[in-house]
C-alpha cells in the first residue's frame, strides 16, 4: 500500500497537534504551581515554563511548515 505525501503529512501534522494539546496542559499545571511557589522551586517552575513554550512554539511552527512543500523532501516515497 502506498501512501501519499499528503496523507503522511496529516498523519504527522495530526500527532503534533497532539503533542501541542499536551504542551498546552503542561504549560498551564505548571503555571498554577509557579503561582503558588517562590524561592528556586519557583525559579525551577519558570524554567520547565520557557521550556515547555519554546517547545509548544517549535511545535506550531512544524504544524505551519506541513501546510507547505517546505518539508515534503522528508516524505520521500
Amino acid at each position: 500500500m502506498t501512501v501519499s505525501i499528503e496523507e503522511k503529512k496529516r498523519i504527522v501534522s495530526d500527532f503534533l497537534q497532539q503533542c501541542a494539546v499536551y504542551a498546552d496542559d503542561k504549560l498551564v499545571a505548571y503555571q498554577q504551581q509557579a503561582a503558588l511557589t517562590k524561592g528556586n522551586d519557583a525559579l525551577a517552575l519558570q524554567d520547565k515554563i520557557s521550556h515547555w513554550t519554546a517547545y509548544r512554539v517549535f511545535t506550531e511552527y512544524t504544524v505551519e511548515e506541513l501546510k507547505t512543500a517546505e518539508l515534503d523532501s522528508w516524505f520521500k516515497e
